[in-house]
């Protein structure tokens, strides 16, 4: 293995957090580095070194922070992802081997998705930047989950509103699509990083299961009773959604992104599927369910 130094950017949220705590847990032993900016007030154990950058990452404070690393992986927000440009430019200028793009979602973007959410546009054309960096020197590696199960669960992205107990579901609710939990992809970031050789300059499908609104909703209401269920075509709801965005309601940018996730998916049957590959311990439904669940 020699991706044995790693810097991690976004240490501090939902799924960098989970990253940094499987990198310090591995047998690898991993030299690990966090990227934060000089606003950032997040604390870390002592064992992890931490280099600071000014808020709008300048170039040059970036190849000096990568100065002395492997890999770098990149956890940060959705509302950073235009940072990575420079994140790719500081690796190569800083002679860092491989870089961890922002994937960790949706792997096939419809043109509608792209056209009305930008950042996923961004999010792709990071990916492409990053593989045409290939032929310069640099390694990628790319993992992509779909959505984030326990998330979806309880934020309303499924369409499970809390407050009110009120679902909608949409186009019948019974199509599945893949979902992972932020634990699986976080383990599948650091597996991917020991098995460095296999996982070089390619896409890394990973899931825990598929599942439906129905399924969910189900298990849902075996918890807390029924909820008021709303039933709505699928193109209808779209349709719908699609306006709100035009007309510059921004609430239903979750609900666009839901939108390419409904028509449903399977990636286990993909070449690209890696469970196997990263060896990630199986996970049901009823166990993340489960956990998704444990403080209502």
């Amino acid at each position: 293995m020699t991706l044995t130094r790693v810097l991690l950017i976004g240490a501090s949220g939902n799924l960098g957090s989970l990253i940094l705590k499987y990198l310090l847990s591995s047998p690898s032993n991993f030299e690990v580095t966090v990227l934060t900016r000089e606003s950032s007030t997040a604390q870390f154990p002592s064992k992890v070194a931490v280099r600071k950058v000014a808020d709008d990452y300048p170039p040059a404070q970036l190849v000096e922070a990568f100065k002395d690393v492997d890999a770098v992986v990149s956890a940060i927000s959705m509302t950073g992802m235009h940072e990575q440009y420079k994140f790719i430019d500081a690796c190569l200028a800083a002679g860092v081997k491989r870089y961890f793009p922002t994937e960790y979602g949706l792997d096939d973007l419809p043109t509608w998705l792209t056209d009305l959410r930008p950042m996923f546009k961004i999010k792709h054309d990071v990916r492409d930047y990053a593989m045409a960096k290939e032929k310069e020197g640099l390694e990628w590696t790319c993992i992509i989950c779909n959505v984030f199960f326990e998330m979806g669960v309880r934020s309303g992205f499924f369409q499970f509103f809390w407050p009110e107990k009120r679902a909608v579901i949409i186009g019948g609710g019974e199509t599945k699509w893949v979902a992972t939990t932020l634990d699986t992809c976080a383990l599948a970031v650091v597996r991917a990083l020991e098995k460095d050789e296999q996982t070089k300059n390619k896409l890394l499908l990973v899931q825990d299961f598929t599942t439906s609104q129905k399924e969910i909703l189900d298990a849902i209401e075996a918890k807390t009773g029924k909820w008021q269920v709303e039933e709505i075509p699928y193109d209808e709801w779209l349709e719908e959604t699609k306006q709100q965005i035009r007309s510059g309601d921004n609430s239903a940018l979750g609900k666009l992104t839901m939108g390419a996730v409904l028509p449903g998916s399977d990636w286990q049957d993909r070449p690209e599927f890696a469970n196997k590959l990263l060896e990630l311990p199986p996970k049901t439904f009823e166990q993340a369910m489960k956990d998704a669940l444990q403080d209502v």
